[in-house]
């Protein structure tokens, strides 16, 4: 049986079917969630340097047993896919403990991560009416306000906006449609650890 190690990810998750008797060390990852002030963490096991995912399974049978802690409890605790939510951005303390029925071992792991907002700016859209991606809409937390500015391509600013969340139908300040193609756009936020952004829109009809 080797040494515990557990290693910490910033990542989206990916879902690994294989399934070992032991294991020699855990691991999970912090997954951000857009929506709110929310972190999801997915432990994971390695056996002989591979690792894997912790399944429903896993638990369901009573080979391992999964305990989340740190500054806060997770939203539902003892399964492989847990969520926390906070109510605003700080660097947090996160804990896995797991138990592993076979060996009788106790794995645990403590790590400090640093909950911000996640900002998801989509680079295309389509304001043609049909209900499919009609708006162009800046996913975040909804509690940090936004400014966005938007500019054509000859440098013209079309639109701007100041709110939380960012909704463009495609239409100017003056509610009249824009032509399709290419636009700029600057956005801020009021949560100083936020960099500007800047980047490009494409607009279809």
């Amino acid at each position: 049986m080797g040494k515990l190690k557990v290693i910490i990810y910033l990542t989206l998750f990916l879902i690994a079917n294989n399934t070992f008797s032991q294991i020699d060390t855990i691991d999970f990852q912090f997954v951000h969630d857009v929506s709110t002030y929310r972190i999801r963490c997915h432990a994971q096991k390695v056996t002989a340097g591979d690792t894997t995912y912790f399944e429903i399974s896993d638990t369901l049978n009573g080979a391992y047993a999964l305990d989340w802690g740190g500054d806060i409890e997770p939203i539902i605790d003892g399964l492989p896919l847990v969520t926390y939510e906070f109510i605003a951005p700080a660097a947090y303390t996160f804990t896995l403990s797991v138990y592993e029925d076979a060996t009788g071992t106790t794995f645990t792991r403590t790590k400090t991560f640093n909950i911000r907002d996640v900002i998801v700016v989509p680079n295309v859209f389509t304001p043609n009416g049909d209900g499919a991606n009609d708006l162009f809409v800046i996913r975040a937390n909804g509690v940090n306000v936004l400014e966005i500015s938007i500019f054509s391509r000859l440098g013209a600013m079309v639109y701007s906006a100041k709110s939380p969340i960012i909704v463009w139908d495609g239409r100017n300040s003056s509610g009249s449609e824009m032509s399709e193609g290419i636009y700029y756009y600057i956005l801020k936020s009021d949560d100083v650890t936020v960099p500007d952004q800047t980047g490009f829109i494409q607009m279809y009809r």
